[in-house]
């Protein structure tokens, strides 16, 4: 299959994973100068995202993102992003973008995802999601999609009035394109978020986690995922960024490999 994308073409800096991410489309380097990105958002998610662009803050920390992919130093970066675009009550909905590179010999991931939440109870909630992932292989340019229905059950506590405690607990029913429906994962994260009291300048928030993937028709523990440091900034009344390194531990056979992340994380309410 060409490798087309799910959302365009491979992008290859920061920068352009956030531009295809939040345009829907993928766009080579050389078409995009420097800040259009933010320039670019503002003109498609409307008034809301215009007022983020006019930010300092948001227009520092957009800086941060276009640096090179080639000065980071780690072996893959993500960029995600979450639009929430409906609440009442108790309840909301928001689409995931998604894009995951290795700078080397990895997949190339793109994700499209819509989600709902709902709470059940003041300390627990349940999710549910329908992501659709385009995943290319870089060393031989070809690609194939996954559907991936997802069910979770979060509980969720406040320690205090700045420190929690909250736990995610998904499965995932994947079915890669031309294979059987049969490779099933869940996954269980522990995350312990810090709130500031006072804000340090944009900062607001501290966070660690680590989560734990299985293979169900493996009948193994695959996967790590551990967040060692994480930070999140306040872009305006209706944006976050978080920023995070995370260390991979995987098991694609017999052996465990090891693999480091930087990652952001935009988060956009409507």
């Amino acid at each position: 299959m060409p490798a087309a994308g799910l959302l365009g073409p491979r992008a290859s800096s920061p920068a352009s994973l956030l531009h295809a991410s939040l345009s829907g489309r993928g766009r080579p380097r050389s078409q995009v100068p420097p800040g259009a990105a933010g320039i670019d958002i503002a003109h498609r998610m409307g008034s809301h995202l215009r007022v983020f662009a006019l930010h300092p803050r948001f227009l520092a920390l957009l800086l941060l993102l276009t640096l090179p992919a080639t000065r980071v130093a780690a072996d893959e970066w993500w960029a995600w992003t979450s639009v929430e675009f409906w609440k009442q009550d108790r309840a909301k909905a928001w689409l995931f973008l998604g894009n995951r590179l290795d700078f080397q010999d990895g997949p190339y991931v793109q994700i499209v995802s819509p989600r709902f939440k709902y709470e059940l109870l003041p300390w627990l909630d349940v999710a549910t999601g329908q992501s659709i992932l385009n995943i290319e292989n870089v060393l031989t340019d070809r690609s194939h999609f996954q559907w991936r229905p997802e069910l979770e059950l979060n509980p969720h506590f406040n320690l205090t009035p700045h420190l929690s405690v909250e736990l995610r607990n998904r499965m995932e029913w994947r079915w890669n394109e031309n294979e059987a429906f049969t490779t099933h994962r869940s996954r269980q994260r522990l995350q312990i978020a810090y709130v500031f009291p006072k804000p340090l300048g944009p900062l607001t928030r501290v966070f660690v986690s680590n989560e734990w993937l299985t293979d169900l028709h493996r009948h193994q523990w695959t996967e790590n995922r551990l967040i060692p440091a994480g930070l999140t900034f306040r872009l305006g009344a209706q944006a976050d960024l978080d920023v995070f390194y995370m260390l991979i531990s995987s098991r694609p056979r017999a052996d465990w490999q090891q693999e480091s992340v930087l990652g952001t994380f935009l988060r956009l309410r409507l």
